[in-house]
């Protein structure tokens, strides 16, 4: 058990004071530049932004700060600036006709991100008829600005977001770069709206470029024993994807059916699934987990549950009518691990049954990928996102054709 614990991820909420995992949560060991880091981010949520780059600048002068502390903190202070710099002004109006060839004209500019810092969240959204890449850079997310989360960015996508058409991209000795034509808010604004009024069936958003850490470059991924888990970080993890569950309850009713059985083999806190079937009444939610600490804390929220590998799902094959994934993803697994649960996966399902991938931090797989591995599964969309939230995040639909 001792072992376990040493090498499970814990929580601030215990009193714990050791948190090395550094993807988007970037937590600081000094107990006293930590409380200057939650305190500028509340002065975020209440928009004061100067005061909270003054706190920030405070707490990377902390002398009980190692390292790891001052690294982290000039990071936050790094995208605060980036946010406050990348905003588009409001009572911008979209551009309703974009000219790319005007927009192919421009000067060429470009964005470098180191290894450590984090490349995981430049993203790549092409338009399947068109073979238009356009490339762009996750910046804070609205929760955390908001102050809901501790994670600095989510899975949502915005017009900000957007630095346009890309030219070319470089892998360096000390991290990435990508080349590109900026485009201006305006027609950030319009490229959104186009995407979302003209069906998300068109695109596929990606982020290529793992975050990797250490002499050795290795790529981010959970400790082995996975998360030690409280009813405060539950919540956290939970709206770190709070747009997505709202999609996916709107996606099941389309379905037009009350008896689904819904499969979810990483269902961590279980929260995702008791959503789900808030949604829709009548269906029956099966959950697994590596954990059993998750399966435990899962248990009161699903109606079935076991603590098992996903590479060897309990669930009968052909039994289920929806798979959620929501763990081949950044900072969970590994990029070279995560296609290898898919056509274990796809068994479980029914013929015409659905597997939906998704989760708040990038997922570590494409349409190429999916189509190489299960070529019975057909793809039906690659990412979700509506007009009222401004916005779009990976959603892979896969249909079990046999």
């Amino acid at each position: 058990m001792a072992d376990e614990r040493r090498r499970s991820l814990p929580t601030h909420t215990t009193g714990h004071h050791e948190f090395n995992f550094n993807g988007v949560f970037r937590e600081v060991h000094s107990v006293p530049a930590r409380n200057r880091l939650y305190k500028a981010q509340a002065n975020i949520a209440e928009r004061n932004w100067q005061d909270a780059k003054d706190l920030l600048a405070l707490a990377i002068e902390e002398p009980t700060c190692d390292d790891h502390d001052t690294r982290n903190l000039k990071l936050v202070l790094s995208e605060v600036e980036m946010y406050q710099a990348r905003a588009i002004p409001e009572g911008t109006k979209p551009k309703e006709n974009i000219s790319w060839n005007d927009i192919r004209s421009r000067r060429v500019s470009k964005h470098f991100e180191r290894f450590i810092d984090l490349p995981q969240s430049i993203f790549l959204l092409k338009s399947n008829k068109t073979d238009r890449v356009v490339v762009g850079r996750r910046v804070l997310s609205h929760q955390y600005v908001d102050n809901k989360i501790r994670e600095l960015h989510c899975s949502h996508v915005t017009p900000d977001m957007i630095f346009g058409p890309l030219v070319d991209q470089r892998v360096k000795e000390d991290g990435y770069v990508v080349f590109y034509n900026g485009m201006t808010p305006d027609e950030k604004l319009g490229l959104m709206n186009s995407i979302l009024d003209n069906g998300v069936e068109e695109y596929e958003l990606s982020f290529p470029f793992p975050a990797l850490i250490g002499e050795k470059k290795q790529e981010i991924e959970s400790p082995d024993a996975g998360w030690e888990i409280d009813e405060k970080l539950a919540l956290s993890l939970g709206e770190g994807e709070v747009y997505i569950r709202d999609f996916t309850v709107r996606f099941l009713k389309a379905l037009g059916r009350d008896d689904l059985r819904l499969f979810d083999c990483a269902c961590s806190t279980g929260q995702f699934l008791y959503t789900m079937k808030q949604g829709v009444p009548g269906s029956y939610t099966i959950g697994s987990d590596l954990s059993a600490h998750m399966v435990k804390f899962a248990t009161k929220r699903v109606d079935e549950i076991y603590c098992a590998n996903a590479l060897e799902p309990k669930v009968p094959n052909k039994s289920v009518d929806v798979v959620f994934i929501r763990f081949i993803n950044s900072e969970v697994v590994k990029t070279e691990i995560a296609p290898i649960f898919l056509k274990p996966l796809s068994e479980c399902l029914k013929t015409g049954g659905l597997m939906i991938i998704l989760g708040h931090t990038p997922i570590l797989t494409s349409a190429a990928e999916i189509k190489m591995l299960v070529p019975n599964m057909e793809i039906q969309q690659c990412i979700g996102g509506d007009s009222e939230w401004n916005g779009i995040f990976q959603y892979y639909v896969l249909k079990r054709t046999d």
